[in-house]
């Protein structure tokens, strides 16, 4: 599934935190979907801030995120 995709062009809303869930858009839309896994890379399932959730995300969908929101 993983795929190069610039992470500067994903558009990003909401705010931040520790127990956000994520809307994600993709270019084909049948990937669009929700993430509610967390951060699979750290014990506390947690991200920092949008660049590490950008860079985790875009392993696992086959397409290009367009956006991202925290929900």
């Amino acid at each position: 599934m993983a795929h190069n995709q610039d992470i500067t062009k994903i558009q990003t809303f909401g705010e931040l935190n520790d127990d956000s869930n994520f809307e994600v858009v993709c270019e084909d839309e049948d990937d669009d979907s929700c993430w509610i896994e967390g951060n699979p890379a750290n014990s506390e399932f947690t991200f920092k801030n949008w660049d590490e959730v950008k860079k985790t995300l875009i392993k696992y969908y086959d397409s290009d995120i367009l956006e991202i929101s925290s929900c």
